[in-house]
């Protein structure tokens, strides 16, 4: 290792082969691997609540050359700590590495490239030296010279593949951070410079109500009404919409929750509409587990949310919220007695500005189960429907152990 390496802290940069083994160790000031030999399974290093993750990794690795920026927790002597993997494919091997900050994984990246003109180096002095030797030798160790060179010519190659990929995921990942920083600006447009226009519709429509409201007639009445009811729908959707850029880009840590408490908070932020609907709430007994806390509460609020607005009418609602342990990770499913979604909506109610069944009367952006979708992926697991028209839904999601 180079003067650079010995600076760099919090990272791994490891060589695994085609089944996911670590084959080299080639830094560890984490010691992450330190009582392992090699070969050792890669998800070894990997904690529970990212095993479902690691494995869409793989499957990324082994079908692209260049998979970067995936967060992944991995084991300590403590608690689980997330670094940021990014991997390049070269033959059967697979070059990982992993970092706490993207800034270290410039450096192990710069790092790699520097480690490989060092290697092209030695082989061509390995070269010329072999190329002086030969001349000095009789004529039957020419072909073993020969074929020595050969090899050392696809070393070379194969070496400069390797920098040139390198490079590539230097740029991409400079590339990520400048897309990451237009969509903070963009977030922050979204939330204030198109919401003022908004805000100038409805104080103006309001004004002329009650400042004119006794020269107006009914029509002009509804017009008003209709102008601050889009201003305001248009306010959500643009909330909703920044509420799900901010998904994954959070600080929201993982920590040990007890989701029997974010459901009971849950159920007094809708106290008032589950009073109005005189709404029977059946729970079960939910786990303690590792997620992030401020997201579960959201997934829950929206899908009990959906379960009171799409009630059917006159029939008070009953819902039932139930987790199962499985292996590898828990299920947990929503249930209610509601209207029901047709089964070619089961797939794409979970799109963006989506919304399932009859919605008349029923305010929404279509952003809800989005929501929902984004934050189960963010915890490793997934989320679907069943449901018939008329007969109720049940949502199912998973969340890895």
């Amino acid at each position: 290792m180079t003067d650079l390496v010995k600076h760099i802290s919090n990272g791994i940069y490891l060589v695994c082969d085609r089944d996911g083994k670590v084959t080299q160790v080639l830094y560890d000031d984490m010691q992450l691997c330190m009582a392992k030999q090699t070969p050792f399974p890669f998800m070894e290093l990997v904690a529970k609540e990212s095993l479902n993750k690691a494995t869409d990794l793989w499957e990324d690795i082994r079908s692209r050359e260049i998979v970067f920026d995936y967060e992944l927790y991995v084991k300590t002597d403590k608690e689980p700590v997330p670094l940021k993997f990014t991997s390049a494919r070269f033959g059967d091997k697979f070059w990982i590495i992993g970092a706490i900050e993207s800034e270290i994984m410039e450096k192990m990246l710069n790092e790699m490239m520097l480690i490989n003109n060092e290697q092209q180096n030695l082989i061509r002095s390995t070269e010329k030296k072999i190329s002086e030797f030969q001349k000095q030798e009789k004529e039957p160790s020419d072909r073993v010279f020969n074929e020595i060179s050969e090899v050392n010519n696809e070393l070379v190659n194969t070496q400069r593949k390797l920098i040139k990929q390198n490079e590539e995921i230097l740029r991409l990942n400079k590339s990520l951070k400048e897309s990451n920083r237009e969509l903070q600006h963009f977030a922050y447009t979204l939330s204030h410079d198109l919401k003022e226009p908004l805000r100038m519709v409805r104080s103006f429509m309001n004004l002329l109500e009650k400042n004119y409201g006794q020269n107006l007639d009914d029509k002009a009445k509804e017009y008003i009404h209709f102008a601050v009811d889009g201003a305001e729908r248009m306010n959500s959707l643009i909330t909703d919409l920044l509420e799900y850029s901010r998904i994954g880009r959070q600080n929201n840590t993982y920590e040990k929750t007890d989701l029997n408490k974010i459901l009971q908070k849950v159920l007094e932020l809708n106290e008032s509409i589950i009073k109005e609907a005189e709404a029977k709430i059946e729970v079960g007994d939910l786990p303690k587990i590792k997620v992030q806390a401020v997201p579960l509460e959201r997934l829950f609020n929206n899908l009990i949310g959906n379960s009171l607005k799409y009630r059917k009418p006159s029939v008070p609602p009953v819902i039932s919220i139930k987790a199962q342990k499985q292996a590898g990770h828990w299920l947990f499913s929503v249930t209610d007695n509601g209207r029901g979604i047709p089964t070619d909506l089961h797939t794409s109610i979970f799109d963006l500005f989506k919304r399932g069944g009859n919605n008349e009367g029923i305010s929404g952006s279509g952003m809800g189960l989005a929501m929902c979708k984004k934050i189960v992926k963010e915890h490793g697991g997934e989320i679907w429907v069943s449901s018939k028209p008329g007969k109720g839904s049940t949502f199912y999601f998973t969340i890895a152990k």
